[in-house]
């Protein structure tokens, strides 16, 4: 079985994974579920960090163990891109949840300024700290969540903590290590954070080997647990 590392997404932690962490080490994998730094249990306070840092930190994970599958949620998927262009060797494949899949040189904002749709904009606050946000729980809930139950939105909004404006602004760098790296992308059809159309839209600019369509949110490691585990299981199997 598979070494799987699981990455949050913007203003998110580690318990984003807390129903599919389970699943998958009831398979038989060894998961390790991350919080970047300035997140979560994270010491490093989040005006200190870009993405360089977030980079960082999972390079530095990975080396204490095997070579894994890297798994990014959302802004997730612009760390791990990043860690597969350093780091091929070391990273058996990345799979990118409803993620960012960014070209040389884009930033998190620049993708996202190619959609329509307002996403979480709405919902964005001055954070505690100059030079970070926090999202409004019920505006942000709308977005993040249309598929969850209210109680289940409730919780993870709970878990919503503050993140960093740098590590959204930085560009992606990538280097010739990317392209040796298999790549597989989970759509999610009513997600209104990432559109489903910006989702196609960078995956037919940045091919993968395997795709794969989830009916939920932004946030099918919550609304959809076994299904997201079985389809990690499997890639992981590969």
């Amino acid at each position: 079985m598979a070494r799987i590392i699981l990455i949050h997404g913007a203003w998110g932690t580690r318990k984003t994974w807390a129903a599919v962490a389970p699943l998958l080490t009831a398979a038989g994998h060894d998961v390790e579920a991350l919080d970047l730094p300035g997140h979560g249990e994270s010491a490093v306070p989040p005006d200190q960090v870009g993405m360089a840092e977030y980079v960082a930190h999972v390079e530095a994970v990975l080396a204490g163990g095997p070579p894994a599958v890297l798994v990014g949620h959302s802004m997730g998927g612009m760390v791990i891109a990043q860690v597969a262009a350093r780091q091929p060797a070391r990273v058996r494949a990345c799979v990118y949840v409803a993620a960012l899949l960014p070209r040389d040189g884009e930033s998190l904002l620049d993708l996202i300024r190619q959609q329509d749709a307002r996403g979480v904009q709405d919902a964005v606050r001055p954070g505690p700290l100059r030079g970070t946000t926090v999202l409004e729980p019920e505006l942000a809930a709308q977005a993040l969540f249309p598929d969850a139950s209210p109680a289940q939105a409730a919780r993870a909004m709970q878990e919503v903590c503050a993140q960093s404006n740098k590590a959204q602004g930085d560009p992606a760098i990538l280097g010739g290590g990317f392209a040796q790296v298999p790549r597989a992308y989970v759509f999610c059809a009513q997600d209104r954070v990432v559109t489903l159309a910006l989702q196609q839209e960078m995956v037919a600019r940045t091919p993968c080997e395997a795709v794969f369509t989830l009916d939920s949110g932004h946030v099918p490691q919550l609304t959809q647990p076994k299904a997201l585990a079985r389809i990690l299981d499997g890639l992981a199997q590969v």
